[in-house]
């Protein structure tokens, strides 16, 4: 399902930040926790929307503003099961990320080290929908990959040291900026998967309008945000999805 679902984890995320912004009045630290794009039952990084490994994996050719990937090491790929690290060696030269494929051989929620998880229900076992791909920053002095899970859970993961290079967004006649969210924010029109499966752009406007970010600036208190949630609970907010000239309309991206 291509939508964001709001749920206790997305009431919790947002009462945390309002919290924060009330007190100290601090800017919004992270947009990505409320956007998720599931693909195989992962959320992968872009939220909602694709960027970089993300749109990889979701059937994209490299997109404007996506990573163009270059494969540094041989991958390594082990079964386990409960939390264990599948080591790497020394990466090498060039190395600034680890990209990653994850297989649930059983259900269960399975966390990479930077938080990001991706859960499987017992249908997706044994199915295309049991993989999932993601990539994660390689950090200073890193030599391994760690995913937390419940004891009894089983997976399988293949794990390769990459080169990630942001690629530049493109520009309709209209002088818009379409492509996928990275590093250096959001152009105005973000690559997304629409729910008929095709692939296009979404004004970031409408995104930001139907995901709650819009109405994030406007509340004063944690009432406020769960008030705004309550409103929405059980509806559906359609956001048209185009081609990259932002005009022709070629499905549309649900937000629940």
């Amino acid at each position: 399902m291509n939508g964001l679902p709001l749920d206790e984890t997305f009431s919790k995320a947002l009462r945390a930040e309002l919290v924060c912004r009330v007190q100290t009045a601090s800017p919004v630290r992270s947009r990505k926790r409320t956007r998720r794009l599931w693909i195989g039952g992962v959320a992968l990084a872009g939220a909602g929307v694709l960027g970089g490994v993300g749109a990889a994996a979701a059937g994209f050719l490299t997109i404007p503003g996506g990573d163009r990937i270059t494969t540094l090491a041989p991958a390594v790929t082990e079964t386990h099961t409960g939390t264990a690290s599948v080591t790497l060696g020394v990466p090498p030269v060039g190395a600034n990320a680890v990209g990653l494929e994850l297989t649930c051989l059983t259900p269960g929620r399975f966390e990479y080290q930077d938080g990001a998880s991706s859960t499987c229900a017992a249908p997706d076992v044994g199915t295309s929908d049991s993989w999932s791909g993601y990539t994660i920053k390689l950090l200073p002095g890193q030599r391994s990959v760690t995913i937390k899970t419940d004891p009894a859970n089983s997976w399988r993961l293949t794990a390769k040291y990459i080169k990630r290079e942001a690629t530049a967004w493109g520009v309709n006649l209209g002088g818009n900026t379409f492509g996928a969210e990275n590093q250096n924010g959001s152009p105005d029109l973000v690559a997304v998967m629409a729910s008929n499966g095709q692939s296009g752009y979404a004004y970031k406007t409408d995104l930001d309008e139907a995901d709650g970010t819009a109405a994030m600036k406007t509340f004063k208190s944690p009432e406020d945000a769960l008030a705004w949630q309550e409103a929405r609970r059980g509806k559906s907010f359609p956001v048209p999805v185009y081609e990259s000239d932002g005009k022709t309309i070629i499905g549309e991206f649900v937000i629940r």
